[in-house]
């Protein structure tokens, strides 16, 4: 840290001088000693086989000369490279101890951290991280910026083992045949990636062919990707070197190392996956340039090619490219979204034109197999899903999302039947089917990353309004269709549009609504079969009717004690005809309702209060329908909500008591209301009402 990095420039000053000195020698050379020998024939020309012989050791001395200043020059460049990253990287480092030291945490010279009992004792406010209630969540702090730490120190380490590499290639006589022996370098260059790039493509290519490193080749590779996955010179010269099938027998063949041949090294081998993908992500940044347009061409051969890999042997199996490519990317980020539309277009147009091209034989879900991407449709989904604007930019066209809800067969894991004449496979759905596209379709309707545990409301964009209208049409017309694995998914998406859904819901206008009424209330009925996205929907939706009753540009505040009711109604009528049997409940175990919070809105204190108090009254009376085991002609009864209408009206009473009557006409008015929503909801469903 302490390290005078000009000293590095200054060298690089004297290399260059070096250069310019080599330079004057050359012309001295040529003039005095070199051109005696060159010539046509007179009397003062020295000729004959002496002259011959000295003339080609003129010839080498010369090009001595030239060369020392190709290669002063290149190192100049390598220490003024280095320069401007040990000064970026040291920036980072002690940006981020900073950080640490802001936030509470001691950070010791040799970067041990440490929470700052002492600072915390004495000013509370000073430490984000003091809370003396949960000293679990302060480890997990110290861990954290631990991880940050040592991140940052090893990147100064591996630049560090990047300029030893470069520096060593830049002296070494790469021309063994040019009468010297060990002179200078002709072809040094001035940029340490490309040298790393040299080594790293040479250990590449070996594991792709099916060799072994060497623990010391391997450590390398590792380094080498951690250090330089972001280059685009670095990662193009490494993929040029395998191409698109080289790339994808090399993850063929990381992947066999990690799960069936060396386990033990699993973490090393998923560490160069990361590179590799990482590199793969910044050489396709750019979708115009003519190696992006080539890499697609022969990536759109490679991906349907098929493979052998020990992983699928086992299965009498083979793969093809893009699954492999898929399970590739799985381990990196930062992949452009011209890259991910189109390949994720690329392998709808294969499957289309082959249905049966993703077929494997038996699941590859779970802790054991769902490494491997199967599915790689739906696995470039679930990658699209961490850029909400990708996603949402991708399945705001009609045609793709059509394509994904209704025309595309997810039947992809063929199940074993075995018959006395033979063996019959059957394709159905893997267990983790659909997860991909239920992230994706998350991510494009919300502006939220669903993999993001910190994640927090975001103000919609159109594409997310256009994705979220989108999945109600679909989702609605496959019925009880309705893919199970998104349920989850779509009470989540309801609940981050729910101003707009409870507008929907509570509308006495149907066609004034935003949204279908028929449409909402079909996803509502098929989410509400899952006790957890039932208990997201309706917790979340409690927060839009609080907060509307606590608006306070309300001209007619009546009207959102009336909309209360009229949603409650019509989501409890979806609910009880959600069994298919309408009145049949299965919901058995304790009730969540916190899954949904980070897509909601930050509410103010009163507001949150007032969702808290519903939220409470509603599960009390979900609680009741299940300990009561309720008869089943009652199960389908609004009257099922009281506590939760009770509560409303008396939030609303207690916001707007003073203009808006007694109480009891609030509580009147309410449950009048959550009989024309049921009403409503039965005349959605198709009911008559009775």
């Amino acid at each position: 840290m302490t390290t005078d990095l000009a000293t590095l420039t200054t060298a690089a000053d004297r290399w260059d001088g070096m250069a310019k000195e080599f330079g004057k020698r050359e012309t001295d050379y040529k003039r005095d000693v070199h051109g005696i020998t060159p010539g046509p024939p007179s009397p003062s020309t020295w000729t004959g086989l002496s002259a011959d012989a000295a003339g080609k050791r003129f010839d080498v001395t010369l090009h001595e000369f030239q060369n020392a200043q190709t290669e002063a020059k290149a190192i100049a460049s390598l220490l003024r490279d280095a320069h401007a990253q040990f000064t970026t990287l040291r920036g980072h480092l002690k940006s981020e101890r900073e950080a640490a030291i802001k936030a509470g945490i001691k950070v010791s010279d040799r970067g041990v951290v440490a929470y700052d009992e002492e600072r915390a004792a004495g000013n509370a406010s000073d430490s984000a991280m003091h809370d003396p209630a949960s000293r679990a969540e302060v480890q997990r702090a110290v861990e954290s910026w631990q991880g940050r730490i040592d991140k940052a120190v090893r990147a100064v380490g591996d630049a560090d083992e990047g300029v030893e590499i470069a520096l060593g290639a830049a002296v070494f006589d790469s021309n063994l045949t040019d009468g010297t022996g060990n002179g200078f370098n002709a072809r040094a260059k001035g940029d340490i990636e490309q040298y790393e790039a040299d080594v790293a493509k040479k250990s590449a290519r070996k594991l792709a062919g099916g060799e072994r490193l060497t623990p010391h080749e391997l450590a390398e590779l590792q380094r080498s990707f951690r250090d330089n996955s972001r280059d685009p010179g670095f990662s193009r010269t490494v993929l040029d070197s395998l191409g698109p099938s080289g790339t994808i027998r090399l993850t063929n063949n990381l992947g066999d190392l990690a799960h069936m041949t060396d386990p033990r090294h699993a973490a090393d081998y998923n560490s160069i996956e990361t590179g590799l993908a990482n590199s793969l992500a910044t050489a396709t940044k750019n979708p115009h340039s003519k190696w992006y347009k080539d890499w697609r061409t022969e990536m759109r051969k490679a991906g349907v090619a098929r493979y052998e890999t020990d992983f699928q042997a086992a299965r009498l199996d083979k793969v093809h490219g893009y699954q492999s490519l898929i399970t590739l990317m799985q381990h990196g980020d930062g992949y452009g979204r011209d890259f991910l539309e189109d390949l994720g277009d690329d392998m709808i147009k294969a499957e289309k034109k082959n249905p049966e091209i993703w077929d494997l034989k038996g699941e590859y879900s779970g802790k054991r197999d769902g490494w491997f991407a199967n599915d790689p449709v739906d696995g470039v989904l679930g990658i699209m899903s961490h850029e909400p604007a990708t996603a949402a930019h991708y399945l705001n066209d009609d045609d793709r999302m059509k394509y994904l809800m209704h025309d595309r067969d997810w039947k992809l894991t063929l199940h074993t039947t075995e018959t006395p004449k033979a063996t019959v496979y059957t394709p159905s759905l893997d267990t983790d089917t659909h997860a991909g596209f239920a992230a994706a379709l998350q991510a494009g309707a919300t502006g939220l990353d669903p993999s993001d545990p910190n994640a927090k409301y975001v103000d919609h964009s159109a594409d997310n309004n256009k994705v979220f209208k989108s999945s109600l049409k679909y989702l609605a017309e496959e019925g009880d269709k309705f893919p199970a694995s998104l349920r989850e998914p779509m009470a989540k998406i309801l609940v981050n549009h729910g101003d707009t859904v409870h507008a929907a819901a509570s509308a006495v206008d149907m066609h004034g609504a935003p949204l279908e009424q028929d449409q909402l209330y079909e996803v509502v009925k098929q989410v509400s079969k899952n006790q957890d996205s039932y208990a997201a929907l309706n917790s979340g939706i409690n927060h839009f009717m609080v907060a509307d009753i606590h608006d306070p540009n309300q001209k007619h505040p009546e009207d959102s004690l009336t909309h209360a009711g009229r949603t409650v109604g019509f989501l409890e009528q979806a609910r009880a005809n959600a069994a298919g049997d309408p009145k049949v409940a299965e919901f058995k175990h304790k009730w969540v309702v916190d899954q949904a919070i980070g897509y909601l809105p930050v509410a103010g204190d009163e507001v949150q209060s007032g969702v808290d108090y519903v939220t409470d009254r509603w599960l009390a009376d979900e609680q009741k329908k299940l300990d009561d085991k309720a008869a089943d002609e009652n199960v389908a009864d609004y009257t099922k909500r009281n506590r939760q209408l009770m509560a409303l009206a008396s939030e609303w009473h207690k916001v707007h008591g003073s203009h808006g009557g007694s109480a009891i006409a609030a509580q009147e008015a309410i449950d009048e209301a959550a009989y024309a929503g049921f009403e409503r909801g039965r005349g959605a469903s198709g009911e008559k009402a009775k």
